[in-house]
């Protein structure tokens, strides 16, 4: 990229999105919070990181009708996109818990955004917090591969919100799972949509056109799904 100076910028995705912030000249003020990066900018030789993530998380929650304020939250993971949904969902949230195959990542995660009412969990301890939370978040990559889930989907109950961040492919065990249990269940189609918007905007500096990403993108899920 720095040698290329007609490539505007790039997106990044896990598992490089906090390792890529030590390699750039800046970053913008969520990447700065959050220390994980999924959009580069390259302007006037200078490689700056941006979060949309952390935005787009919280649209999506949004436009899927979820109240957030004063519910309790289990994120699983601890890399750039568990760091985005901690950050966002700290706002309103009354207890967070992180739970990670590397406890260590949580307690960092749990450390650099001030999460105190929750916190690091092991992994011995999710059949509880399962039943214990509100809103699942998945941020790990488990269930890309149509098969694996987190966790027993045999765990999950109707008053569960399941927020899977995976969006390939676009119905995981996991939401499939959660919606025969009952529960709600979204996938992550509409954070990634939210957070092309808004890369689109940091990359050019024009509106990005909605309606037309939004389409395209149904289309190609539709393709992925009938071939």
């Amino acid at each position: 990229m720095r040698a290329d100076t007609r490539v505007l910028g790039a997106a990044v995705t896990m598992p490089h999105t906090v390792a890529i912030s030590r390699l750039l000249d800046g970053l913008g003020p969520e990447a700065q919070v959050v220390r994980a990066v999924d959009t580069v900018t390259h302007r006037a030789g200078a490689l700056i990181g941006w979060n949309t993530d952390r935005s787009a998380f919280t649209l999506a929650l949004e436009e899927a009708g979820y109240q957030l304020k004063g519910r309790t939250a289990l994120v699983l993971g601890a890399g750039g996109a568990a760091r985005a949904s901690v950050d966002a969902l700290r706002e309103a949230a009354a207890k967070i818990w992180v739970s990670s195959r590397d406890l260590e990542e949580a307690r960092a995660l749990c450390r650099d955004l001030d999460i105190s009412s929750g916190g690091p969990s092991p992994l011995g301890s999710l059949s509880l917090l399962v039943r214990k939370v509100e809103l699942i978040v998945n941020a790990t990559p488990v269930g890309n591969d149509g098969r694996g889930a987190p966790f027993p989907i045999e765990w999950l109950l109707p008053s569960h919100f399941v927020f899977d961040l995976i969006y390939q492919p676009p119905i995981t065990p996991l939401v499939r799972g959660a919606r025969d249990r009952g529960a709600h269940a979204i996938n992550g189609l509409s954070m990634l949509l939210f957070q092309g918007l808004a890369a689109f905007e940091i990359w050019t500096g024009q509106p990005a056109p909605e309606a037309e990403m939004r389409a395209a993108l149904e289309r190609a899920v539709l393709g992925r799904l009938s071939s």
